[in-house]
């Protein structure tokens, strides 16, 4: 097979293609620089001004279905509750499109560590979702402990932060940044941020306005070895790059207390940033409420098919299932939870 149509950087697994990608010998694929979403602070429509980063993340379903969720980081969401807001997304039309999120838009965040986890997640169906250009992060990415040990990720290997530059917003498309660094820790327990002590990998790189709740990913090394003596004994001789993973998302940096203006103490920081893991991420999606009504999604779903019932969708591209469905379920099954 040629090696061109099949895409093995993703931890996910092998992406065929029946012709060549573009960016197959790209350091940074397009999959990743094209993942992001700029998010509109309300209080400034009908021009909001893009502030923040959000990016998709999706859960399989069981009847060859996916739960899409829009993912950005905790602070960003509070700002966003309660009132209306700003998705900008590329279009595949060559263009960017203002989604309009309600002012009711049911935000979640972590089941028990709400406080020290700065990452927040809500269902993403918009009306056309088969219109935007828009890669999305299989949940199969994600750098959990496991995943990290089998890798041996740890620090010193290359991240990749993707996300909104402020600087640059009033374009055709959105215009994503990309930020390159390498990991600096990898803690074994809690560390101080603010007031809190939140769990946190710190990257060398430094996060500027904007970058709050943005995709990290990074990426594994991997080492080549050769027999070099008469004991056949395996020594390291080429350090590779290997597999994308997702490491997490971006909360903030540590600004240097020199006493400078905010516009220089952005210039100047430590260059240190944290990162929400991968893992508290997946711990808000994977939580008892929604995985319940992903699977009553899916049990209605599954029983449509048996009935030969067919939905009313005419693109076969749309999702088989709308917002509507999944908030109808998340009423059904908080019935449950209340009769019990």
């Amino acid at each position: 097979m040629n090696s061109t149509l099949v895409d093995v950087r993703f931890a996910d697994g092998p992406r065929y293609y029946l012709t060549e990608p573009k960016d197959i010998n790209m350091r940074v694929p397009d999959q990743i620089r094209n993942c992001v979403l700029f998010v509109g602070i309300p209080g400034e429509m009908p021009d909001p001004e893009y502030r923040g980063t959000a990016f998709i993340v999706t859960v399989p379903g069981t009847q060859n279905n996916h739960f899409a969720y829009l993912v950005t980081a905790r602070h960003v969401a509070e700002h966003l509750q309660g009132s209306e807001f700003y998705i900008r997304a590329n279009h595949s039309n060559g263009t960017a499109v203002a989604l309009r999120g309600r002012a009711d838009t049911l935000w979640w965040f972590h089941p028990t560590e709400k406080s020290t986890v700065d990452a927040a997640v809500t269902l993403f169906a918009p009306p056309h979702l088969y219109e935007l250009d828009v890669s999305h992060i299989p949940i199969a990415m994600f750098a959990d402990k496991e995943r990290i040990a089998e890798s041996s990720i740890g620090v010193g290997d290359e991240v990749f932060i993707t996300g909104l530059f402020t600087k640059v917003t009033e374009t055709t498309r959105n215009l994503p940044i990309v930020r390159i660094g390498n990991v600096a820790m990898m803690p074994d327990e809690k560390i101080p941020f603010g007031d809190e002590y939140i769990d946190a990998y710190l990257i060398e790189s430094r996060s500027i306005g904007g970058l709050s709740g943005s995709p990290v990913f990074v990426r594994e090394t991997r080492t080549l070895t050769q027999k070099v003596d008469a004991y056949d004994t395996p020594m390291p001789v080429i350090h590779g790059s290997g597999r994308f993973f997702f490491f997490g998302s971006i909360i903030g940096h540590w600004d240097l207390p020199v006493g400078f203006t905010p516009t220089l103490a952005e210039t100047v920081n430590m260059g240190i940033a944290p990162v929400v893991p991968a893992s508290k991420i997946k711990e808000i999606i994977m939580q008892p409420e929604l995985m319940e009504a992903m699977k009553h999604v899916d049990d209605e779903i599954r029983a449509e098919k048996r009935s030969g019932a067919v939905r009313d969708l005419a693109p076969a591209k749309v999702e088989g299932f709308t917002q509507e469905d999944f908030e109808s379920a998340l009423k059904k099954v908080s019935r449950k939870v209340e009769n019990k």
